[in-house]
């Protein structure tokens, strides 16, 4: 058997021909809240200054650095105590 490829995903802005890059789900207090749509690198960087969007997926051959992503090898190691500082608290 064998398999087929997924079709390119295509940018969903307006007549952008581009392929997709990222999804994008929408969140209060956007108008398109409870939505995802797939925009292609341009459009992602320009969708994510708005509040109320995140990025939830990236994906495609090369996989460009966008908003709302860290960079995997730029995080910080997690520690015994995690990442995060308590105001006040300290072991």
């Amino acid at each position: 058997m064998t398999a087929r490829k997924a079709p390119v995903r295509r940018c969903t802005w307006r007549d952008c021909s581009q392929p997709a890059a990222a999804t994008v789900a929408f969140e209060l207090p956007n108008l398109l809240a409870g939505s995802r749509r797939d925009y292609c690198a341009a459009h992602t960087t320009q969708v994510c200054m708005a509040r109320g969007t995140v990025v939830i997926a990236r994906f495609g051959p090369r996989q460009p650095a966008l908003p709302g992503l860290r960079d995997v090898a730029a995080a910080s190691k997690p520690t015994r105590h995690g990442t995060r500082s308590r105001k006040g608290v300290r072991p």
